[in-house]
């Protein structure tokens, strides 16, 4: 059974802690003074094209976000040595999902470019010859998502058809309080 006990209730000091017996979740709340949010307008996402050695940018890319946000992912999609690579004619993908060894049709968030069968408001390659590109989350992308940890990765296949799985890495949603999308 969950014990609340809320202190410091004056201005710039509200605090409410909760514990959980059975040795599960202790934790604290604290809202200090004039500090009400940050917004980050954009999230970079920075992954590698290489053909032998490490595959892909693996865990310097974590992405939390409250549910039902908008969000914009800048990708930067560059070879080992540094060069950027060339996206014209490029398929993009975003792929969310519970575990990175779900069938693709159990994901629960796709985002595809238009080459790729999606569309520009899913993925935009912003800057094809210096491999740039943008994921726009928008609030319907995560309505039916549950808050917690899952996988993600971005795949990119050239005009040339080679694939390369340029990041992988973790994507949490937290869970928002107000629901309003009117």
């Amino acid at each position: 059974m969950p014990t609340i006990v809320t202190r410091g209730l004056g201005y710039g000091e509200l605090s409410i802690t909760f514990t959980e017996i059975a040795s599960r979740l202790v934790g604290t709340v604290t809202v200090e003074n004039g500090i009400i949010g940050k917004v980050s307008v954009s999230q970079n996402i920075i992954g590698y094209l290489v053909e032998e050695g490490s595959p892909m940018n693996d865990g310097g890319n974590r992405i939390v976000m409250f549910l039902r946000d908008d969000r914009t992912l800048a990708v930067s999609a560059n070879y080992q040595g540094g060069g950027a690579a060339n996206l014209t004619g490029a398929k993009l993908w975003f792929t969310v999902k519970n575990k990175a060894s779900d069938a693709d049709a159990d994901a629960l968030i796709v985002k595809k470019n238009a080459l790729a069968g999606g569309s520009d408001t899913d993925i935009k390659i912003t800057d094809p010859v210096g491999g740039a590109a943008e994921v726009y989350l928008v609030p319907d992308d995560t309505d039916l998502v549950t808050p917690g940890i899952y996988s993600y990765d971005v795949q990119v296949m050239l005009a040339n058809e080679k694939t390369y799985t340029i990041v992988r890495d973790r994507i949490t949603f937290k869970e928002d309080v107000t629901k309003a999308k009117t």
